[in-house]
């Protein structure tokens, strides 16, 4: 319940709070469900890219690199850990 919980919570965050508590709030979700970063930077380079003033989706890459970081982190992991 708790993660679908974040998980909502954090795409409401990209449309209502500022990216810094969003991306807080990403990484914390992101211990729990990995694929949530790579998801809330789709979704904010969705809503907010502009091809004139970026040529990269920054949110996208960044969200993708948190995702490769927390299955790195994971896997290093011992699972009973993570799973408590």
């Amino acid at each position: 319940m708790m993660r679908g919980a974040l998980t909502l919570l954090t795409g409401i965050s990209v449309l209502a709070f500022p990216w810094p508590l969003t991306v807080l709030l990403a990484l914390t979700t992101a211990f729990f469900e990995p694929l949530v970063p790579l998801a809330a930077g789709i979704f904010a380079d969705t809503l907010y890219f502009a091809p004139e003033a970026a040529s990269l989706p920054l949110f996208t890459l960044g969200g993708a690199l948190v995702t490769a970081l927390t299955y790195f982190v994971r896997t290093r992991l011992n699972t009973s850990i993570i799973d408590r």
